[in-house]
């Protein structure tokens, strides 16, 4: 039913490029982690706001 992985294990080398390749993709650099911050920093601003000035 389930075939098993005959792959060999990766290197130092192919791990630390995979690594690097999901860092660069999902890290605060990344357009997905760059529409986070955007949205948390849109979020602060409005809270800070309302604190300050009421609804």
């Amino acid at each position: 039913m389930f075939e098993t992985s005959t792959r060999a294990p990766m290197t130092p080398a192919e791990e630390y490029k995979y690594a690097k390749l999901a860092m660069e993709w999902y890290g605060w650099g990344s357009p997905i982690g760059l529409g986070i911050l955007l949205v948390a920093l849109a979020a602060a601003a409005v809270l800070v706001r309302i604190a300050v000035y009421g609804l």
